[in-house]
């Protein structure tokens, strides 16, 4: 059991080594400012979405209504 215990802790220290040494700073201020600058034409789209779905359902009220 006391093998086992000290295996895992050795295996605890090594993955923790290797976090480490894999957290280098990345750089991400270009890919958040690209994403950022698309925030308009995506709302754009977005709302000619809705303005479609609002007035095929508006055409669809108006036409049962007067049937």
């Amino acid at each position: 059991m006391q093998k086992t215990f000290i295996r895992s802790l050795v295996s605890v220290v090594a993955l923790a080594a290797a976090a480490g040494a894999n957290a280098a700073a990345v750089d991400v201020t270009a890919v958040t400012t690209d994403i950022a600058a698309q925030a308009a034409p995506i709302a754009a789209v977005g709302a000619a979405v809705l303005v479609l779905y609002v007035g095929v359902k508006a055409f669809k009220w108006v036409r049962a209504a007067l049937s």
